[in-house]
């Protein structure tokens, strides 16, 4: 049994956080125990469910030179001792620094995830941290670790991101879909679309807005489920208030269960206007059998077959997002199709045992090396 220790700033909702939890089970399963170090978050009963062991430390700062992180330090090195730790895994950059520095005390070989794209900033290039491995979520996320930061592709291993297609399926089949659109103020016929992510300009959330209101002189029973929290939120409000859209745009706000939102979409829309490391939502909207539209950037392109698997659009295009959006919202056989042809590509690329089966590979691969410099 290998003995990992997960460090992350963090155990509050967020990408980093459901990523650990997703992996831990399936590691377990392939004889990889998981322990977690943190400053703990709203996410902590979840990990205790699955009868994880946490350690929790004052160590949520984004500055890996806060002094803070000394006494935690320590009381890392305490935890690698006390729970005989073979493996550490770090998730972000104060972690990774932290990582590195247990590393040079203890030995104990690092692994570390990246987790979309990094700013080359003095921080980085000075005390690189990244690891014996590298583990880059998408490809396009490996390129930028080796062009970027000059990481040795022998050091570099993309393991593509994952959904847990078994929770996602006993979630989404909890809701019935004309109850759902009812809790929303919809009518059972209106056509709805939708996204989910946080609120930050670079989501696209303006773009899909926009669109909406062209796309109500077609579909004038059109509603929009807008999922997520963020700076954004008060811009998006003003901004949907003045097309004459507050009564057909709902803001849900965070949920614990993204599928009760997707049960209600007819088309599920991501219109990101910059690189994405991954596309999380996307993998779980297509699990659930929707049809998507996504822009043609990283990595989000490398989820989708264009006209199979979703649908492809130029970033900032109000007009060619409209059309894409209204094509599928005409055609509820094509919707069906192109879901379906989704749900067979997560089946194939994007499983929790597949994930966890690439990562525990790279795992063993550096634990072989161990004792090397980082």
């Amino acid at each position: 049994m290998i003995r990992v220790l997960h460090l992350t700033t963090h155990l509050n909702s967020g990408g980093i956080t459901v990523y650990i939890l997703r992996l831990i089970e399936s590691l377990r399963e392939a004889g990889v125990e998981s322990l977690v170090f943190s400053s703990g978050g709203n996410y902590t009963a979840y990990f205790e469910e699955k009868n994880v062991t946490l350690a929790v430390s004052a160590i949520r700062t984004k500055s890996e030179l806060h002094p803070k992180l000394w006494p935690a330090f320590f009381e890392l090195l305490r935890v690698i001792r006390k729970e005989k730790i073979d493996l550490l895994h770090a998730h972000t950059r104060v972690t990774q620094v932290m990582a590195a520095w247990a590393h040079a005390v203890t030995g104990i070989p690092v692994v570390t995830t990246c987790h979309g794209f990094y700013k080359v900033r003095f921080g980085r290039r000075f005390f690189p941290a990244w690891g014996q491995r590298a583990i880059a979520i998408s490809e396009p996320v490996g390129q930028h670790l080796m062009d970027d930061f000059h990481i040795p592709s022998s050091r570099v291993r993309v393991v593509n991101n994952a959904v847990d297609i078994k929770l996602l399926d006993e979630q989404y089949r909890k809701h019935d879909r004309a109850q759902v659109k009812r809790e929303w103020g919809f009518s059972e016929q209106d056509p709805v679309i939708g996204i989910v992510a946080r609120l930050v300009s670079d989501k696209g959330h303006e773009y899909l807005i926009r669109s909406a209101a062209e796309l109500v002189k077609e579909f004038p029973d059109l509603r929009v489920l807008i999922v997520g929290e963020g700076k954004e939120r008060a811009f998006l409000e003003t901004l949907a208030a003045s097309l004459g859209m507050t009564q057909r745009v709902v803001f849900t706000g965070n949920l614990p269960d993204v599928t009760k939102a997707l049960a209600a979409m007819d088309v599920f829309v991501f219109p990101a206007t910059w690189r994405e490391g991954f596309g999380l939502s996307i993998v779980e909207a297509m699990t659930c059998a929707k049809p998507v539209i996504v822009t043609n950037i990283w990595a989000l392109n490398s989820l989708i077959q264009d006209r199979v698997t979703g649908y492809l659009v130029e970033p900032k295009r109000v007009d060619v997002l409209t059309e894409a959006t209204a094509a599928l919202l005409r055609n509820p056989s094509q919707r069906a199709q192109i879901g379906d042809s989704a749900r067979r590509a997560v089946e194939r690329l994007f499983t929790i045992e597949r994930m966890a089966a690439e990562i525990t590979a790279v795992y063993k691969e550096t634990l072989t090396e161990k004792g090397k410099a980082l």
